[in-house]
């Protein structure tokens, strides 16, 4: 599993991980898909960082000083479930470190109908991001695809089209996109990994 997720993450830029081999119970996808659903949400027209967006957020962990756990009511199950030691080190056999991993940001994402997420780099919003994991909820939808583009080149770029329960992880040196939702509802559950867990160097 990790020599050939490793190879895509290193050659793509990221990797897709079908729902039989996440490292997650369905228990666990259950669980976390209940909090997403629970959680108070907000409408996001410009995203973290400074990208055009259109959609529903909900938060369970901010980063915009430092990380900060929110809504605790519903993140505590979360973080529990996020945090632990064989989802932290499935994430750094994938990324091909052996630097210890923090979760820095956590953030349900709702994409409905006409909705997208704009084209971005996640290290524009934190600079230390690694990289986006991203648990795909929904599947009554079209359109709204991940679409992950080469740094030297915006014509170049991989679609993904996610399962229930799949996972994506996503270098955040590589510029993406979620496009227009066509039909349906697009819901996935969004984290973040660094090997920094201090105060966001952003704002220096």
């Amino acid at each position: 599993m990790s020599i050939d997720l490793s190879h895509l993450y290193k050659k793509n830029g990221s990797c897709y991980i079908e729902h039989k081999d996440v490292p997650f119970s369905n228990k666990e996808l259950n669980e976390l898909e209940e909090m997403c659903e629970k959680v108070p949400k907000e409408f996001v027209e410009i995203g973290d960082a400074g990208e055009p967006n259109y959609l529903t957020v909900g938060r369970f962990q901010t980063d915009v000083k430092k990380p900060k756990v929110v809504n605790k009511k519903f993140s505590k199950t979360v973080m529990n479930i996020l945090d632990q030691q064989n989802i932290i080190s499935y994430i750094k056999k994938i990324l091909n470190t052996k630097k210890e991993l923090y979760i820095r940001r956590v953030q349900f994402n709702e994409i409905n109908k006409n909705c997208f997420i704009g084209y971005h780099l996640d290290i524009d919003s934190n600079p230390d991001y690694l990289a986006a994991c991203v648990i795909q909820f929904g599947s009554k939808y079209d359109g709204g695809l991940y679409r992950v583009y080469k740094p030297e080149s915006n014509k170049k770029f991989l679609d993904y089209k996610s399962d229930r329960f799949s996972l994506i992880v996503s270098n955040c040196l590589y510029p993406h996109e979620v496009t227009k939702v066509v039909d349906g509802s697009r819901k996935t559950l969004v984290f973040f990994v660094s090997d920094h867990f201090k105060e966001n160097r952003r704002l220096k």
